[in-house]
């Protein structure tokens, strides 16, 4: 047996598999956190303002909003996520080799969307295919917490090998094709879900339309939407608030660190809150800790403070990745899982933040960061109560209904 079919036929056995997901979250995950973080510092670099910062994510946003959930769409007609998925990480690889060629806002705006169109479909198809490949879907936290140590392990390396004597910003861009390499062999390796092939019935455009007539999905749809915009205001601009009261590259990626403790922390206690509340009650903790996480940071000074205070932040991503994961999950035909995750995660990630791109960036720009975060708090909290009062109603109508 050669070399290539034992390593297929290790990936077989569910222990292997399992630590080979976990392998591929740390490596998807932590070569992103190598670039979206930092990639604002690097347009800074280049003399690009707040407002053209926030314009070309809104772009980046709105691109990957359509592509993620028409390729997922692609894969799930297709039946062949890993191939589409291996087909984004090359296409991600080519564009960011070129990106450091792209030193103007004109040039960069088009990279970076079509960078994002190949990045963001990923997203859907590793989460949808980690679903079919568990025999248990409620190990998924288990499995998605390899991306949490990834964003923590990277962010910090980068972190401290950008602020090395004479680095130039534009290092990012190879060290996240380094980790894109070994996550391309993994994924070749890695089984493919059987899941795909046991479905008779191939997914229409009538499927997806149909998603939205789901009694509640299109209005969690809109609350996932709601915690994206503020999180917008976290990717985009919290490395340039730390900066600005003080803070390095270095520190930077140790807040990170802190941040992946939550994230770890978030996704154990997810996993066991989930059967005694369900998931849209773990969506709710997250606006409130989202909430708490504004309030505090807008008011901090002290670059220090920050890491603590900056667990709450990766707690409230756990918990609301966990939660709208496994509510999508929960309310959607197999056939059509890929993009109904793929809209999932383009509402909160993509949508979200092209609506509140170029709003958070005026807010950067007019009032600065610390009281843009403030705002961001009241924003935050009128989006809890709001999800508090749907979680209500839902419950009261599906109370009747058992009557």
């Amino acid at each position: 047996m050669s070399f290539i079919q034992r390593t297929h036929s290790f990936f077989e056995k569910p222990q292997a598999r399992l630590a080979g997901l976990w392998s591929a979250y740390f490596l998807f995950w932590g070569a992103i956190a190598t670039f979206i973080p930092y990639v604002s510092l690097y347009y800074q670099t280049i003399g690009l303002g707040g407002t053209q910062i926030g314009a070309i994510n809104s772009v980046r946003a709105l691109v990957s909003f359509i592509s993620a959930i028409a390729i997922a769409f692609l894969s799930d007609v297709l039946r062949r996520r890993k191939l589409v998925f291996i087909l984004c990480v090359l296409g991600m690889i080519v564009t960011l080799a070129i990106f450091p060629f792209m030193a103007s806002f004109i040039t960069i705006l088009p990279i970076m969307a079509l960078y994002s169109a190949f990045q963001t479909p990923n997203i859907a198809i590793l989460d949808q295919e980690t679903l079919s490949l568990l025999e248990d879907p409620a190990n998924y936290s288990k499995v998605r917490v390899g991306g949490a140590y990834g964003i923590g392990v990277i962010t910090l390396a980068a972190g401290l090998l950008i602020d090395l004597p004479g680095m130039s910003q534009s290092f990012i861009f190879t060290l996240h094709i380094l980790l894109m390499l070994p996550l391309l062999v993994l994924v070749l390796f890695l089984p493919e879900s059987e899941h795909d092939g046991a479905i008779a019935q191939s997914p229409s455009a009538r499927d997806v339309w149909a998603l939205f007539k789901i009694p509640g999905f299109a209005f969690w749809l809109g609350m996932i939407m709601l915690y994206g915009i503020g999180d917008a205001s976290v990717i985009n601009f919290l490395f340039l608030h730390v900066r600005a009261i003080g803070g390095s590259a270095s520190l930077m990626g140790l807040m990170t660190a802190f941040s992946i403790a939550g994230q770890i922390l978030g996704f154990a206690v997810a996993r066991r809150l989930k059967t005694r509340i369900g998931s849209r009650r773990i969506m709710i903790i997250a606006f409130v800790l989202r909430t708490i996480w504004f309030v505090l940071i807008g008011i901090n000074k002290n670059p220090l403070l920050v890491l603590p205070i900056h667990i709450l932040s990766g707690a409230s991503f756990a918990f609301i990745d966990a939660g709208s994961v496994a509510y999508v999950n929960e309310r959607t035909p197999g056939r059509i899982g890929t993009t109904a995750q793929a809209l999932r995660s383009a509402v909160l990630i993509r949508l979200s933040a092209a609506l509140g791109s170029l709003v958070i960036g005026a807010l950067f720009q007019r009032f600065g960061s610390g009281r843009m975060y403030l705002i961001m708090a009241g924003f935050s909290a009128v989006s809890m109560t709001l999800a508090f009062i749907l979680r209500q109603a839902e419950h009261r109508r599906e109370t009747a209904v058992e009557a």
